[in-house]
């Protein structure tokens, strides 16, 4: 019965039990390698993603200084004042205009709709030609 089992196997895995061994020793040598460099590559990819985020908050941070380095200046005091105040400085003289109508806006346009009588095609012909 034990012969049997044997020639079974012999014939079923055509190599000896050490070459068997060493055959699954290297399948599974090669799944940790491969196992081990997908982990790396989306780790890389991570800390790439990771680095751009940080890239871009630096840079979110230094136009932000520049924001309050520009609210602190006395030109921006000075528009602010001006623009929601109603201040002014000294020698100058504020001019308040109404605001327009919509009935007076319509009317700026001074040019009137002109019509044409000949198609473009044929003045140009006229023009060149005629």
């Amino acid at each position: 019965m034990l012969k049997k089992l044997k020639i079974f196997v012999e014939r079923l895995i055509p190599m000896s039990m050490g070459s068997l061994v060493l055959f699954v020793f290297i399948i599974y040598l090669l799944f940790v390698v491969t196992k081990s460099m997908t982990s790396n590559y989306y780790s890389n990819k991570d800390i790439e993603a990771e680095e751009q985020k940080l890239t871009n908050m630096e840079a979110e941070i230094i136009s932000l200084k520049n924001q309050i380095a520009y609210y602190h200046t006395a030109t921006f005091k000075d528009r602010e004042a001006r623009e929601k105040l109603g201040y002014k400085a000294a020698g100058e003289s504020v001019l308040i205009l109404p605001i327009d109508k919509e009935e007076e806006k319509a009317a700026d346009s001074g040019l009137t709709d002109v019509g044409v009588e000949k198609p473009n095609y044929i003045l140009w012909w006229e023009y060149f030609f005629g």
